[in-house]
């Protein structure tokens, strides 16, 4: 039997939030079929742009739905659910689906999951979530019919492009008079370093660095590779650099192609956050360090020895 899997298609402006590959991954990992839901206006090309990465776009198409609002969308969504029975709907653990999520379960009396590191299927939806101030791991089943989850980004690996699936206009009925929000106006963010969670090299450095004047030294080497900064929890709590740099349970996960660990010993909150990463380059002068278990290339040397020579060699 067929297990359908559906995931919520972020977008603003028209244009598909880079996750959603990622989230269609994740309905793969468990899924025999992947089904991308659109909400949007007519004439969008959201659902076109969804298309190379499901196995079917739902579109749910009204002037209404031009704009984000929680209501809204969950009309739509809950009322082509109740007709189709999905096995499962996944959405971003991101803003929109830490606002949409609860509403859709509590709309379908569905159980939740949130925050997911890794999605398994066991005669229901099975989440691994961290616990505890993230300092468990979870593992937890969805009892009902329908299941709800969101899934932290950089967690699963991309769904790939291949050919377009079939875009059906689902006939759901909106009534814009029922919403309890509507959405007025929005103001933009200015635009700051690339998201850390879609770098293809991260250059992150642990409390073994000593103080936030050597942190410097990991920017230096992001400089020169290409690459963005990151940090461990420890370097985040002593202010060195802001939270949005945080890799691990409590912040971010990443799967660049390249991965230097500079100075961080290898708690499991931190690995958890990239172990992913294609190739993992770790320095460290304790060469017990539990980093160099889940590293493909381990120097175990002093960092402000090895990260100079390397920046040297690369700018000459």
């Amino acid at each position: 039997m067929s297990r359908s899997i559906w995931i919520v298609a972020e977008h603003q402006d028209d244009n598909l939030h880079t996750g959603a590959a990622e989230l269609a991954g994740a309905a793969r990992s468990v899924g025999d079929h992947v089904a991308a839901v659109v909400c949007c206006e007519a004439g969008s090309t959201v659902p076109a742009q969804a298309a190379p990465f499901v196995d079917q776009v739902l579109v749910i198409e009204n002037a209404a739905l031009s704009g984000y609002t929680a209501g809204l969308w969950a009309q739509g969504i809950v009322g082509l659910a109740k007709e189709s029975a999905p096995a499962a709907i996944l959405l971003p653990h991101a803003p929109l689906g830490r606002d949409l999520a609860p509403l859709l379960a509590a709309r379908l009396d569905a159980g939740l999951l949130t925050d997911c590191l890794e999605l398994q299927w066991e005669e229901g939806l099975v989440g691994l979530r961290s616990v505890h101030r993230r300092k468990l791991v979870s593992r937890e089943r969805v009892a009902t019919p329908i299941a709800i989850a969101t899934c932290q980004r950089g967690a699963f690996a991309a769904s790939p492009a291949g050919d377009a699936a079939a875009i059906e206009t689902a006939s759901v009925a909106i009534d814009d008079t029922a919403a309890r929000t509507r959405l007025l106006s929005m103001e933009r963010a200015e635009v700051g370093e690339g998201s850390i969670t879609e770098a293809e090299i991260v250059v992150a450095g642990g409390r073994g660095l000593g103080d936030a004047e050597k942190f410097a030294l990991v920017q230096e080497l992001a400089d020169a590779v290409g690459g963005v900064m990151g940090a461990s929890r420890p370097v985040v709590d002593q202010g060195w650099v802001p939270h949005d740099r945080q890799i691990g349970s409590s912040g971010v996960t990443v799967r660049p192609r390249l991965y230097f660990a500079l100075g961080i010993s290898g708690a499991v909150q931190h690995v958890v956050g990239m172990r992913e990463s294609d190739v993992i380059v770790a320095i460290n002068k304790d060469p017990k360090a539990p980093i160099f278990e889940y590293a493909h290339y381990g120097i175990a040397d002093d960092v402000f020895k090895v990260v100079p020579a390397v920046i040297a060699n690369l700018n000459s």
